[in-house]
Formats: C-alpha cells, structure tokens, sequence
C-alpha cells in the first residue's frame, strides 16, 4: 500500500508546485484539474472530496491581467470624469449660449438676405399696421343729367321727371295721379303706384349700383368755394334761411331765369332742413341743389327744379299739397368748380386730428352738455343756452332741464319715450328723435347730433327763448 502513499503525495507536490507559481488556490487547482481522482490508502475506492465542487456558471468573468499588488476591488469613477471632453468631435464644450455663432457648419453669418444681422429687437413694435393712404378726394363735379340723388327717401309727386332718379331709401308717389320718368330709376324700395317707366327700373342695396360716390357729394359739400367765372356761377350756403323761410330763384340768380340751363350751383354745408318756392313774381328754381346732409322740400308752387337735386331726404309734400304740379328737370350743372385746398402739414407737427361725423360720438349714455328733440320740444341741459339749429322745428318750444332731469335724459335712446317735465305741465314725454352733444372738438363747433342711427355735425346754433315755470 506503500505504492498508493507514493502516489498521492507525488499528486499533492506537483499540486504544490503549480501553486508557487500561480496566484491560483488549491481548490482552484482541483477545480480546474478534476481529472485526479485521490484515493484513500485504506480502500481501492475512490472517493470525491469536499473540495471536489460542481462549479457554477458566474455572471461574469474574473477580472484578467492583475499584477500581483494590484487592488481586486473595481475602482469607482469620480464624479467629474475628466478634466477636459475628448478631443472628438469638439475641442472644447461650448459655453452657455455661444457670444458668437459656432464655427460649424458655417464660419459666420451669411450675408444674405441680411448684411449683417439686425439688433433685436426694435425698440417699440408699431401700434396699428399702416394702412395704405387713401387717395385724395378730387374737386371734380359730376356732369350726368340727372333729375334727383336722394340717400333716403324720396317723396315726390312731381308729376314729370326729366332725366334718371337714383334713391337709397323708398321711392313714394304722395298723390293719385300718374306720374312719368323719362330716366331710368334705382330705388332700394319702390313704393311708387301709379308711375310710368319709361327708363325702367333697378333695385339696388346702395347707391354705389347706381354709380354714385356719395361720400365723394359729401366731401363736395364741405369744401367747395364761391365762383363765378364766364356765367358759372357756384354759392356756398351754411344754414337755412332764418325763421323756417324759404329759397327762391332770386336768393342766388337775382332778375335770373327758371330756365337755368345749368349755370348755377347752390351748395349747402348745413344739415338744416331747407325748403325751395317760387320768386315773390312767380319765376321758378331754375339753380342745381347740392345738400347732402339735409332734407329737402320743394314746394308746388316752385313750378319746376331746372337742375338736379342732391338731398339727404326729399320731399314734395307741404303746406297741405302733394306737389303734383312739379316737374323735375335734371338739367345739370356743367361748369367748373374750385375746392377748398388742405394747407400742408409742418413737419413733425402734431396736430389734433379732425372731428370724424361717420364715427358716432353723441348717443346714450354720453356724459356731454346735451340737448334733445321730443316731438317737436326742445329740451336743454341747464349749461345748453344755444341750440343746434338742425335739431330744432318751425313749432319746437324749449326747456331748460333740472341736472336730475338731464342725467336722466342722457340714458334715453333715440325713439324711447323722453321724460315728462311736470314743473313745466308736461306729463308725458314724447318719442325722443333726436339729441345733440356739446362741449368739445369731438361734437365740432356747433355740436354733433344724432338722428335716425347717423350723426352729423351740427352747421349752425340758434339762442332759442326757453319756457318758464
């Protein structure tokens, strides 16, 4: 049994020897070399010692290539991992932001579209976008024979009717008889029986489809001037006659003809209501009315308008007869006209803006001076000593309010009833028609009033005769 001593201890040394030479353990030997089986000397039967392990799979490998001195540990990353980024893809991390634009992909700007950048940002934005400036009205008057141009309606029993009629509102025959047209008429309602066509007819929604700038007439009527240049002759008038009277042919054409046969303008910048009659010895109207911020009456015994009529309204009815008598001629004016030149603006000049009548200034709830038209009373804020004479009526009485009472009058809307005035005996209010704001450039000189969803500016005042107590 000698023999078997001999045998393990030889195993054992050689075992021994790899060791010296090998960071290896022993068990890691036997592990790694189980192919030596160690038999004990006191029985032929081998067996397999506790060293003799079935080795597990590990989840990773040894680490190799450790000197002998070398830390087993693994050795952590410091929290700053380098001291400066690898040298791919950039040199050095840019700062946050860049005070320059970066050197790839471009080495600066391109100049197009812009030479260089533009600062930002500006130093205010804008306040409106800029709208393209609206071109300059011309002084230039409409030469087309026309018989009448009327914004609303037209109440006309004029039984002939030379030339075209263009009308925004109703077009109404007041009387029994027939009436003729020669021209051709646009109305934007018709309620004209009885009425030969001879031009036919157009409905129309404004008075553009009939080719007519009314803004272009209104422009006209503000700023045309006095002329009289080789029988052409151009008035200018701001108010109505005084008292309720009415214009006749002499009034602008003294010793003149009917027959005009267009040599005369008569512009009215007012939107007083206006009336037209014959001369004190019967000689018809024979001038061009231009007046389109009035109502307009021509009275039968005018006999015959030879020029066209240009009215806000217009009518023939009064003094209890319809007109039927008139003829309307359209024989235009035709001669020059000079306008009122804008001076220029200085430079850097900061001037007001002028009052604007197509924005409405004066309605309900308005806290300016005021005055109103009920019916046909006038009633005043105690502050209003002057009337805007467009407000006022041939049988208008006024009254002057308590500060309650014109506090409460300014919340009225245009056809609620007005409140009554008992300190005067007027126990019930009538419709309110229409109200007048005073006080400052927005309402203009003479006040703006409000009337049948527009406002105007007032053309002229009058200082009324107030009720008393």
């Amino acid at each position: 049994m000698k023999t078997f001593h001999s045998i393990f201890f030889a195993v054992v040394a050689s075992l021994v020897l790899g060791v010296e030479s090998s960071s290896d353990t022993i068990k890691d030997i036997f592990l790694n070399e189980r192919r030596f089986l160690l038999y004990n000397s006191r029985s032929l039967e081998g067996n397999c010692l506790n060293i003799c392990e079935t080795q597990k799979p590990k989840p990773t490998q040894e680490p190799t290539g450790i000197e002998k001195g070398g830390t087993l540990e693994p050795t952590f990353v410091k929290k700053d991992e380098t001291d400066s980024p690898t040298s791919s893809p950039t040199l050095l991390p840019t700062k946050t932001p860049t005070n320059r634009p970066s050197i790839n992909p471009t080495k600066s700007p391109t100049r197009n579209p812009t030479g260089v950048p533009t600062k930002s940002p500006t130093n205010a934005p804008t306040n409106n976008p800029t709208a393209p400036a609206a071109p300059a009205p011309e002084c230039v008057w409409p030469r087309d024979k026309v018989s009448a141009i009327v914004l609303g309606d037209m109440t006309s029993g004029a039984h002939n009717l030379y030339k075209k009629v263009a009308v925004g509102g109703s077009f109404i025959n007041p009387t029994n008889q027939h009436l003729t047209v020669n021209g051709k008429v646009y109305y934007g309602k018709n309620l004209a029986q009885r009425v030969n066509y001879n031009g036919g007819t157009q409905k129309i929604n404004d008075l553009s489809e009939a080719d007519v700038d009314w803004a272009h007439l209104e422009w006209l009527a503000r700023n045309i001037k006095e002329s009289n240049v080789n029988g052409k002759k151009v008035v200018v008038k701001t108010s109505a006659k005084p008292n309720g009277a009415c214009y006749n042919l002499y009034d602008f054409n003294n010793g003149g003809q009917g027959y005009d046969k267009g040599n005369t303008l008569v512009v009215f910048n007012t939107d007083d209501d206006l009336c037209f009659t014959k001369s004190h010895d019967g000689r018809q109207f024979g001038p061009s009315i231009l007046a389109p911020f009035s109502k307009v009456t021509v009275k039968n015994n005018a006999g015959f308008v030879d020029g066209i009529v240009i009215a806000k309204e217009f009518t023939t009815v009064a003094d209890g007869s319809t007109g039927g008598q008139l003829q309307l001629h359209g024989d235009t004016y035709d001669g020059n006209i000079e306008c009122i030149e804008a001076p220029a603006p200085s430079p850097g000049a900061n001037s007001a803006p002028a009052p604007d009548s197509e924005v409405c200034s004066c309605e309900k709830g308005d806290d300016s001076e005021q005055s109103w038209r009920c019916g046909t009373n006038i009633y005043a804020c105690p502050s209003v000593d002057d009337i805007c004479k467009g407000q006022t009526r041939k049988k208008s009485l006024y009254y002057k309010l308590t500060q309650d009472q014109c506090n409460a009058m300014k919340n009225v809307a245009i056809g609620e009833q007005c409140i009554p005035l008992p300190q005067y005996g007027v126990n019930q209010g009538k419709t309110l028609g229409s109200r007048v704001c005073y006080g400052n450039q927005t309402y203009g000189s003479n006040g703006m009033k409000e009337e049948s969803g527009q406002c105007k500016f007032c053309g002229d005042k009058l200082t009324p005769t107030f009720q008393d107590f």
